[in-house]
């Protein structure tokens, strides 16, 4: 079975390539595996859906 997260910044204009990189690496250590990543206008990460196996 798998669980699933979403990140959604809570202002876009605070976060950037690196926050989201640091962000996606501690959640990555977790287990969780980025699968999809949507943007805004402007080409900033908007969110992003993260999964994982639940019973890990």
């Amino acid at each position: 079975m798998k669980e699933y997260k979403i990140i959604k910044p809570n202002s876009i204009w605070n976060y950037k390539d690196k926050t989201f990189e640091d962000l996606f690496n501690k959640y990555a250590s977790q287990g969780w595996h980025v699968i999809n990543v949507s943007f805004d206008q402007s080409g900033g990460i908007r969110k992003a859906i993260l999964e994982r196996d639940k019973n890990r």
